[in-house]
């Protein structure tokens, strides 16, 4: 390498780096990465993941409880709470330490269409189709997808290595850091239980295997509206890493990473004159060539991106669509949505006058306040329950996103109802993960780390050519009772240990899996995204505990087999 080269390489790595310090690099600069790239052929189409991520663990059994208070299920050595009986609703009551009467130790939610028999009690719960469940008061949104068929519920999921049961736990693999936030939260982002240290999100590796024609923008297909996340990081089909693209929530400048360089702004024109200046070099060096693409598409794309979002608020064909967006709750997952919502109206493939044309996409937003140690139910409110009411704790954040959901869902009725749309409504699933469930009974003023969920999958159901057998619960629901006893026979209704952290009979990678084939993820390509799926899809000694013996989860997606 010549001096002059060495000096000119060595004042690109220098200006570089000022950029970087500036901020703006960190934000867009590695998102971009490497996408001039061709990407495989294939995909046709549209479709799009959304994925909410309720950080902090969240206590799924005060989101779905068993409504069955008929059904005798008798358990030797144990007495339900006095004045219930031994039924799925009469055992949860007994390990949630009672219905909830002004006593933060007991979590228990009133049986659905029941009278309070005091203000001091939490209303009833909300009775789905078929009565054998209910949902939390609080969830009015999410009771109403459901029984639209809109909306299903995936039981007692979560990271596993192989099937466990408890009689045998030390003897087989089990999930590293078990109760640990950021390692849950890691291994249900990755989609495996094995280890932690995976630097790609299988988010980002579905992306990766069914990326259809690169759209000319050059936008990731992977989308965060709430920063950095190891869910959306992958690799190109020729090998370099994928990264999201991250949004703001803002309704007219969603790419803000770039506002130190507007051209409409006398000091930000300056900083791009500087910078453009600095990319119109010619370097010698692939490095220096290839950051100063990356750096240009990066320009262009939040230029024409902030432009493309304004517009279509100003636009009459979208009136009664963004009429919906904006009826979207203003919490913050309200707001994400919304952006989510907006995104897909002007990325869709096919859609009329807007050139992203994007194939495949994947969303990731994120909602917290889960980690309910305390607090978890700090007000009731009157009774009868104001129409407009805003329940606070654990309450108030399924309130949010029921109605988010909802809203949501709206929004997307609205753009089908679009011309040039019709169809979007099918190609959208939304689905939910955290990291793991809360124990049933009380720490005396909410509930600690556990380990099988529920999550909630939404879409447009297969009774009206969607994707979705909704109105259903997917997976093995668990009985409601503390530190089951087995024998050699493995229990169809879950095995917990003392304080109810139930062992997952459905693996993340088996619901996962599910969304990714509905992506386009071939069976044959399966294991390249998810390596230890086959596990759950094989003779194990442990087998019998699990819901399904299959790399998916039956039944719950139109094609996906």
């Amino acid at each position: 390498m010549s001096r002059i080269h060495f000096d000119k390489r060595r004042d690109f790595l220098k200006g570089a780096a000022c950029f970087a310090a500036s901020g703006a690099a960190s934000t867009f600069v590695p998102q971009l990465s490497l996408m001039g790239t061709a990407l495989a052929q294939g995909a046709t189409g549209y479709r799009a993941l959304v994925c909410i991520n309720l950080d902090g663990g969240n206590d799924a059994w005060n989101l779905l409880i068993p409504a069955d208070n008929s059904t005798q299920i008798p358990v030797a050595g144990r007495t339900p709470l006095t004045g219930q009986q031994p039924t799925p609703y009469g055992w949860y009551v007994t390990s949630r330490g009672g219905q909830f009467q002004g006593n933060s130790s007991a979590l228990g939610l009133l049986p659905p269409g029941s009278t309070r028999p005091s203000p001091a009690f939490l209303p009833p719960a909300i009775g789905l189709n078929g009565g054998q469940y209910a949902v939390n008061p609080a969830c009015q949104g999410i009771a109403d997808l459901y029984s639209q068929g809109r909306l299903s519920f995936v039981a007692n999921v979560g990271p596993l290595v192989e099937p466990l049961r408890r009689q045998t736990f030390t003897s087989f693999k089990r999930p590293p850091q078990l109760y640990s936030h950021n390692d849950q939260t890691n291994l249900w982002q990755i989609g495996g239980g094995a280890s932690v240290s995976d630097p790609n999100g299988w988010g980002g590796r579905v992306a990766g295997q069914v990326l259809g024609v690169n759209p000319a923008s050059g936008l990731s297909p992977c989308i965060s509206i709430t920063g950095q996340t190891r869910f959306l990081v992958g690799q190109y089909p020729g090998g370099q890493t994928l990264f999201p693209y991250r949004l703001s929530t803002s309704a007219t400048v969603p790419a803000t990473a770039l506002g130190s360089y507007n051209a409409t702004d006398p000091a930000g024109a300056k900083r791009r004159e500087v910078l453009n200046a600095l990319l119109a070099e010619t370097y010698p060096q692939a490095f220096s060539r290839e950051y100063g693409d990356i750096v240009a598409r990066s320009l262009n794309l939040s230029v024409s991106l902030n432009a493309t979002i304004t517009s279509l608020a100003a636009n009459p064909a979208f009136a009664a669509f963004n009429t919906a967006v904006n009826n979207i709750p203003n919490s913050g997952i309200g707001q994400q949505l919304r952006q989510v919502a907006r995104m897909i109206a002007v990325s869709r493939f096919g859609a009329p006058g807007f050139s992203i044309q994007a194939n495949r996409q994947i969303y990731f937003v994120r909602t917290g306040g889960y980690d309910t140690h305390d607090g978890q139910i700090p007000a009731v409110p009157p009774d009868p329950v104001p129409p407009n009411y805003v329940y606070t704790g654990h309450q108030g954040l399924l309130q949010q996103v029921s109605q988010a959901m909802a809203g949501f869902n709206a929004a997307l009725t609205a753009l089908d109802a679009v011309t040039g749309y019709a169809g979007v409504l099918n190609e959208v699933l939304t689905f939910t993960q955290s990291e793991f469930a809360r124990t049933i009974n009380s720490n005396g003023n909410g509930t600690d780390h556990a380990w099988g969920s529920v999550s909630m999958i939404m879409g447009a159901p297969q009774s009206a050519g969607g994707p979705l057998a909704g109105g259903q619960v997917f997976g093995r629901y668990p009985l409601q009772l503390l530190n089951r006893q087995f024998g050699a026979t493995p229990d169809a209704l879950g095995e917990c240990f003392s304080r109810g952290e139930f062992l997952p009979s459905l693996a993340v990678d088996q619901y996962a899996g599910t969304l990714a084939r509905w992506m386009g993820v071939s069976n044959t390509d399966l294991p390249t995204v998810f390596p230890n799926i086959g596990t759950f899809a094989s003779a194990h000694p442990n087998q019998a505990v699990m819901a399904y013996n299959s790399r998916i989860v039956p039944g719950m997606l139109a094609g996906v087999t």
